[in-house]
């Protein structure tokens, strides 16, 4: 196992902007020690692993977005361990528009079908992993809504430092629309998206976190479009970049927000010290900088919409060789009431809704043909007419509008409870199929919900 190496020479104090205070003397950026390996290709919706570095299988065709120019930290903020134990960091960065002048040729949505983290973590192997979320339109430095999509994972490599490729294709590709999905406004407050990074692991004293990438100024500099120096190299939109470590991502600013629940008086903008880089293509001349490593790839195909929430788990084929799916329908604002649940099955199936506000999962509970993706305490729509078969369309639907049910009473095992902002639920289907002339269960993926 690879064990971190620190000197006191390569310890960068985090700064908070807001207040221009510094945290403690233990918060530092951590020059990152030996090779960062590439574990391979995750693929989300099998839970397989293709353990070639780097290749890149059927991702793309574009790089949307790319910020992997090298900088040697690791920053330890968000890790077990770390600065802000469990605390959600936000970055940002910008995917051009079609309506974008400074940077020509993007498109008004993208359909993104992988990504690529990169990071540091010397806890134990199976005992790590990451909460990674996306916003099509996100404010740099700033509380942020619900997510367009989330993704969570568990069992990554430790003991080290890593790059690993998340295949999303199959099921949980997700859209970003262009310049925060309302077109190009000339300013970053509106231009940018946004994503976030949260440390899954249980140790701790672990040190992890993602390294650290990317100089906005400097990587680059002889790219200039207008009157503004930019980036966006190594993109499909933009230059191949000078640095053989790859550009630097459009839009990308030298500061993050961490949200830390456990503490909320620690949440806010921060920085690493001051900004100094003037070592271009070299990385930082004295201080590191305050972006981290993510490289987002496009297919070429239109977005599908399933409604407000994210997919966080998928479903097993079912008897007609497709996947049970739940889309969803209406407003994520609890006050209005008005939401709806819909489940594509096999014709003439018999299931009902599932829900909870954990996250959890289970392969092929009881024998089931599908994966249970809730945990903690599982509430059931059961009540009259909340059971129903899917005739011959092949669809069970379950609508507050209609009086089926409602946002103030989500069951529960122990009660109903309320959604109301910030209150996040999860839901799936459980349905009957018949398989080789046997009954079985199976179901569908599942979506989340944070409720506005």
């Amino acid at each position: 196992m690879l064990r971190p190496c620190f000197f006191a020479a390569s310890a960068m104090t985090l700064t908070v902007l807001a207040s221009g205070q510094t945290t403690p003397a233990a918060t530092h950026a951590q020059k990152a020690p030996g090779v960062t390996k590439h574990a391979g290709i995750y693929h989300v919706a099998t839970g397989t692993w293709t353990r070639t570095g780097g290749a890149q299988a059927n991702f793309g065709p574009d790089v949307i977005y790319t910020n992997r120019a090298w900088s040697g930290y690791y920053s330890t903020t968000g890790g077990a361990g770390g600065t802000l134990p469990g605390a959600e960091n936000f970055d940002e960065g910008q995917i051009p528009s079609s309506t974008n002048t400074q940077n020509p040729g993007g498109r008004d949505e993208y359909n993104v079908n992988c990504f690529e983290i990169a990071y540091c973590d010397f806890g134990p192997a199976g005992d790590s992993g990451w909460d990674i979320s996306f916003f099509t339109q996100y404010s740099p430095c700033s509380f942020n809504g619900a997510p367009d999509a989330s993704f969570s994972t568990s069992g990554l490599p430790a003991g080290g430092c890593w790059f690993v490729s998340l295949d999303l294709t199959g099921g949980a590709e997700f859209c970003l629309g262009g310049d925060g999905g309302d077109g190009y406004d000339a300013n970053l407050d509106l231009d940018s998206f946004g994503w976030s990074y949260t440390y899954n692991g249980a140790d701790p004293n672990v040190l992890a976190g993602f390294l650290i990438r990317g100089d906005p100024q400097n990587t680059d500099p002889t790219w200039v479009s207008g009157a503004d120096v930019t980036d966006g190299t190594d993109t499909f939109f933009g230059p191949p970049s000078l640095c053989v470590s790859g550009g630097t991502g459009l839009g990308t600013q030298d500061f993050w927000w961490a949200e830390d629940s456990n503490n909320p008086a620690n949440t806010g903008c921060y920085f690493f010290f001051g900004y100094l880089n003037n070592n271009g293509c070299q990385g930082p001349a004295a201080d590191p900088y305050a972006s981290f490593h993510m490289e987002i790839q496009a297919d070429l195909e239109a977005c599908t919409d399933t409604g407000p929430g994210n997919v966080y788990c998928l479903s097993n084929p079912n008897s007609t060789g497709v996947n049970s799916t739940l889309s969803t329908a209406g407003s994520p604002v609890a006050a209005d009431d008005n939401f709806e649940l819909i489940a594509s099955i096999p014709p003439l199936s018999f299931g009902f809704f599932i829900t909870s506000q954990d996250q959890g999962f289970v392969a092929n509970p009881a024998g089931s043909e599908g994966n249970l993706c809730l945990g903690g305490t599982l509430g059931r729509f059961v009540a009259p007419g909340q059971v129903k078969n899917s005739g011959v369309a092949g669809q069970i639907t379950l609508s507050t509008t209609l009086g089926e049910w409602s946002l103030a009473a989500i069951p529960t095992a122990i009660g109903p409870y309320a959604a109301m902002t910030g209150i996040r639920t999860n839901f799936q289907l459980w349905h009957r199929d018949v398989v080789a002339g046997m009954v079985v269960s199976n179901f569908s993926n599942a979506k989340t919900i944070l409720w506005q």
